[in-house]
């Protein structure tokens, strides 16, 4: 989600746990628009019969946090990459891998 005007996280809908979870990099910097988001995502989901309406916002931590003010957007790919490869707690990753995602992240799309 493209949170404040400059600025990437991830929101994940935890169906199984009826729960919505936040991974952002930056974490205490943006949290005032983010339940506007999962306001959002609360609306969608009741026109799908889905009353999400009393499901908990959390902020799983360890959740890995950026140094620098400019990899948000890579960090929100890691958490996506992470998370979707296996239901792990701890995000295998920091900001001093940035530099290697970054250059994989670009040789995937070269050669895409």
């Amino acid at each position: 989600m493209h949170v404040g005007t400059n600025h990437w996280a991830l929101l994940v809908i935890r169906m199984k746990e009826k729960e919505f979870h936040v991974y952002d990099s930056l974490r205490n910097k943006h949290r005032a628009d983010i339940p506007q988001y999962v306001e959002e995502l609360i609306r969608y989901l009741k026109g799908k019969q889905i009353d999400a309406a009393t499901w908990p916002l959390r902020y799983p931590d360890p959740c890995p946090q950026q140094g620098s003010g400019d990899d948000c957007g890579i960090f929100t790919y890691k958490y996506m990459e992470s998370l979707a490869r296996t239901n792990i707690q701890d995000l295998p990753f920091s900001q001093n891998d940035m530099p290697i995602v970054r250059a994989k992240f670009a040789l995937h799309f070269i050669k895409a």
